[in-house]
Order: C-alpha cells, then structure tokens, then sequence
C-alpha cells in the first residue's frame, strides 16, 4: 500500500523559529491535502518557581492557555482562506517536548513538523536539544526546520546510503515527499572506509534506491562521499549542491563517546543549513542493519 502523509503535527510556541516551521508545515500540508494539527504548549516550567502555589496560579495558567488559543484559532482560519488547509488547534500545559510526543500518538500524526532553534549548534551535546528529545519520543516522522531557513519546497532531497543503517527502510516516506515535491534526488554512498565487501553493497543498494526514486523523481543520480565524518559530509555536500532536505534514519542509540561528542542523528539535527527527516517507522519485514557478513548473501527483496 502507498505510504501517505495525512496528518501533520506543528509545534507552535508563537516564536519566529516555531512559525517558520509552521509555514513549511502549511506547505507541505497543502500538497499532500493533510490535516495540519496546531498545536500550542503552555510549558509549565515557566511556573516553577511557584510550584507549591501551582493551586493559586492555576487559573492564571488557564487564562493565558485561552488567550493563546484564541489567538491560534485566528491563525488556522486564516490558514485556511489563503491556503485552503484544514487545521485543527490543540492547546495544553505540560512539558513541551514530552505534551508534542503524546499529542502525536493522539491524532495518528504521520509526521511532526518543528523548528530548531538558532546556535543550537554551539551547545554541549550533554544537553540533548528539543528536536532531538521529540524524535526519541516520537511514534511517527520528524521533520526538523533550522532556525532563519525557509523551506516552502524541497527542490531538491538527498537520501544517504550508509553501511550501518538500513536505507531501504526510509524509501517510502521519501518517495511520496520526492513525488509531491516534484523534487530532484542525489542518492549518496557515505563511504568510511575501503572495504570491497562494504563499496559493493553500497554501490548495489545506491543504485536500487535511485532506480526506485526514478519513477517520482524529476531526476535522480548517484554519487560518492567520501568521509570519517558523516554528518560534517553530508552538511557540506548540502550546501554544495543547494539541498533543501536530507532524509536520514532517526536512530536514538548512543555509545558512550557519543553523550560527549554527538551522535550522527544528534549532529545533523543540528544542521543550520538544511531541513532533515528523520524516519521512524519500520516496514513490516525487519531490514537488517548492513553489515560485512550480510554483504555475501544479501539480497534486495524490498
């Protein structure tokens, strides 16, 4: 069955990074004639420091709460007379990256629209940021929107091809983003090392992926990466070849040295130049993970 996008989930805290987000999410919303689902965080950690009074400003948080949704409400109907989307607007308190994940599960969200916020970049990675946080949570596709980048189409998308992840798994969703978006797709073998085995397979597996893009895609070609530093790489590469979105795995585990210097998923989330999906659900027939000793044997049966 083909995959399809048709409810959309955007995190909107009235910010510029979060509305910026907002308009790709329209767009896209728009060109796959989804439901865009509004939705607004009161954090409570705002109201912190009056914890132990949290019966006395309950009614103030409430109050806020509505003039916010009011004002959201405003917001959908004019986003649907100048974009003719339908949105629905939901307005919680909570923890806002624990509140986006359960609101996701709630409408059946088949991806999460949100922006990340500018500098994010600079910061420790002991500290996860909010993205990043969201997308381990989350039960569907994450898109992240850096911040003081516009993304109202993805012209053009590129779909690496690593050895220790499973490519063909986020070919679905990709395709039917490459489709609506009328996109041109660069097939990327990220290669770490000269190992026949691994060259072999990624060549194989590129190739597939690009015969397969072939049929939505206004044009779609392979090529090579070489580097010891995937995320770095692929960064640069965007903007070498002006991609407007990178579609990766939304891989959560971590080894040790990775809390300290950053997992690929955490590195490119903190991309500034390129918006980045991170796929998360899995096709029924587990895929394994490409490894030296599947390599022989190995064959395309997605």
């Amino acid at each position: 069955m083909k995959t399809t996008i048709k409810n959309i989930l955007a995190p909107v805290d009235l910010t510029p990074t979060s509305l910026n987000s907002l308009n790709t999410a329209i767009q896209m919303a728009a060109r796959h004639e989804a439901l865009l689902h509004i939705l607004y965080v009161e954090d409570i950690i705002n109201y912190y420091p009056q914890m132990g009074q949290l019966g006395t400003i309950e009614p103030v948080i409430r109050e806020i709460v509505e003039k916010d949704k009011y004002l959201l409400e405003k917001m959908a109907k004019a986003i649907f007379k100048d974009f003719q989307v339908n949105c629905r607007v939901h307005s919680v308190t909570g923890y806002p990256t624990t509140m986006v994940s359960d609101m996701a599960a709630e409408v059946k969200a088949d991806m999460i629209v949100m922006g990340t916020e500018a500098g994010i970049d600079k910061k420790s990675y002991l500290v996860d940021s909010p993205v990043y946080k969201v997308m381990r949570a989350a039960p569907c596709h994450v898109l992240m929107v850096p911040a003081n980048q516009t993304f109202s189409a993805f012209e053009h998308i590129l779909y690496p091809v690593m050895s220790d992840g499973t490519p063909l798994a986020n070919l679905p969703v990709a395709k039917v983003i490459i489709e609506k978006n009328n996109a041109t797709v660069s097939v990327i073998r990220v290669i770490q090392k000269e190992d026949s085995e691994v060259l072999n397979s990624l060549k194989m597996l590129s190739d597939s992926i690009r015969r397969r893009s072939n049929g939505v895609a206004r044009s779609a070609r392979t090529r090579p990466l070489y580097t010891s530093n995937p995320a770095k790489g692929l960064a640069k590469l965007s903007r070498e070849e002006k991609a407007g979105l990178v579609v990766i795995e939304g891989k959560t585990q971590r080894s040790l040295k990775e809390f300290f210097t950053g997992s690929f998923t955490q590195k490119m989330l903190r991309n500034q130049d390129v918006a980045v999906l991170c796929t998360k659900k899995k096709p029924e027939n587990d895929i394994r993970s490409l490894n030296a000793a599947d390599f022989k044997n190995f064959q395309l049966s997605y």
